[in-house]
């Protein structure tokens, strides 16, 4: 039993001893394979079986390609440091254009001019009607009324400079201004009529009632007469 724990003992103590046996071959292989110093062992064998290998591999060494390798990075240091930094300034006029674009500034210079000239505009469609045109006249006006407030909308909602948006402010302004120049000068033509339309169909309407009427009351008069003469 001893002789067996011993054993046992011994055996787990080799287990976890490490050897090392050096082979000087593999070490100058792995060196030149590295450093590109040192020889091949034997060289007899290598010159026999490995010619080509033996007379380039210290040429293409491990150590030959990490000193390019860091030369190259270290000449492209400068274009990075260029490109970081264009990127940089990039991305600063980008947030500025964005913010530009996001922030309708244009709108708080241009608010007062376009709501004004609106109800202006507005102000002289509710006339039509009272200055004696019809109401497909009032909606036809009104139709161009929503487009330029559709248009307004649209610029506060586009996604552009506030230089262009300004520009597309002062040309709906300046259209509002011609249309309504337009709409003036045809309640001034209905102003102006004699007969304007409203007036004209109510007055025919009145006219046939009248007439109408009249005819209602001959009748029954006539009729009231005929019987009176057949009761004699």
């Amino acid at each position: 039993m001893v002789m067996a724990i011993f054993q046992l003992a011994l055996g787990s103590s080799m287990a976890q001893y490490a050897t090392f046996n050096h082979d000087e071959s593999v070490m100058n292989q792995v060196t030149i394979q590295e450093t590109g110093s040192g020889s091949f062992c034997p060289d007899l064998y290598y010159d026999a079986f490995h010619k080509s290998y033996r007379n380039w591999a210290a040429e293409q060494n491990k150590l030959s390609f990490r000193t390019m390798t860091a030369a190259s990075m270290k000449l492209q240091e400068p274009y990075a440091e260029k490109i970081d930094s264009d990127l940089v300034k990039r991305s600063r006029i980008e947030a500025e254009n964005l913010l530009d674009r996001e922030v309708d500034a244009a709108w708080l210079i241009e608010k007062g001019k376009l709501n004004t000239a609106l109800d202006e505009f507005k102000g002289h469609i509710e006339q039509i009607t009272l200055s004696g045109g019809n109401y497909r006249t009032y909606e036809d006006w009104r139709e161009v009324y929503d487009m330029e407030v559709a248009g307004v909308q649209y610029m506060q909602d586009g996604y552009m400079p506030n230089s262009e948006r300004q520009e597309q402010y002062m040309q709906i302004y300046k259209d509002i201004k011609l249309q309504d120049k337009k709409l003036k000068k045809l309640l001034l033509i209905l102003k102006q009529s004699k007969t304007p339309y409203w007036c004209n169909r109510t007055l025919r309407r009145k006219e046939a009632l009248v007439k109408n009427t009249s005819l209602n009351s001959l009748s029954r008069w006539k009729s009231a007469a005929v019987q009176a003469m057949q009761r004699k």
